[in-house]
């Protein structure tokens, strides 16, 4: 009986270890293109999350950055959202906004997340040095000004912006962003606000690609690997 009851708990055992791996979450599809008319959404594992938010940047950032999950409410802060990972190097990074039709992760400095966070909440940043932020993966967006909907797939006209990086700069020097271009649709770097609120202040946008199009970071080849003789 002890042998039937500890191959009775082996088996129990092994059939719930394969029905986790069944559930567990192809973490290839946090950066293949979303199937056409899908959008983003919050409901994946920490681990795809994860992938997702550390493709918005460089390795050599991405690779030290911490993780933090949007909350339910970004109006209350970043401060509320759920740390996936601890990072060490002074950057963060966020997976996908939900609701938008292609991947849009971000990593940003200590300056942007004060800008961000303000911003989300509809407060003056009061940003007293340049901050950056990368979105490798480009974004979607409804264009300058739009009310965010409540339903994606009621939106006709979607903006796709190419991988970019963004920058915000200091209260005192917002002046020099006049007269940069505001279109989403000509792949050129814009100005932007993301809140209607008075004390909102503007965003360099600065695509490094077509709106669409995919950027892939590749190891240089070694002297040897490209036969050019070592110096």
């Amino acid at each position: 009986m002890k042998n039937i009851s500890l191959y009775t708990a082996i088996g129990l055992v092994a059939i719930s270890l394969a029905a986790h791996a069944a559930r567990a979450e192809d973490v290839s599809t946090a950066t293949a293109p979303l199937p056409p008319g899908t959008f983003t959404t919050s409901a994946h594992s920490d681990d795809w999350k994860i992938a997702n938010a550390l493709s918005a940047a460089p390795t050599t950032i991405a690779e030290h950055a911490s993780v933090v999950d949007w909350p339910a409410n970004p109006s209350d802060g970043m401060s509320q959202g759920r740390v996936l990972r601890q990072g060490n190097n002074g950057w963060t990074c966020m997976p996908d906004v939900p609701g938008r039709p292609q991947h849009d992760p971000m990593c940003v400095d200590k300056t942007m997340m004060q800008w961000l966070t303000a911003t989300l909440a509809g407060k003056k940043p009061n940003i007293d040095r340049v901050g950056l932020a990368y979105m490798l993966m480009g974004e979607a967006r409804q264009g300058q000004g739009a009310a965010l909907a409540e339903d994606p797939a009621q939106v006709k006209d979607w903006f796709y912006v190419g991988p970019h990086v963004m920058v915000v700069l200091p209260d005192t020097a917002q002046k020099a962003l006049g007269g940069i271009n505001q279109d989403l649709s000509n792949n050129l770097p814009y100005v932007t606000r993301l809140s209607s609120s008075v004390d909102a202040t503007s965003l360099w946008v600065v695509p490094v690609a077509k709106g669409g199009d995919r950027i892939k970071e590749e190891p240089r080849e070694s002297a040897a690997e490209a036969n050019v003789p070592a110096r």
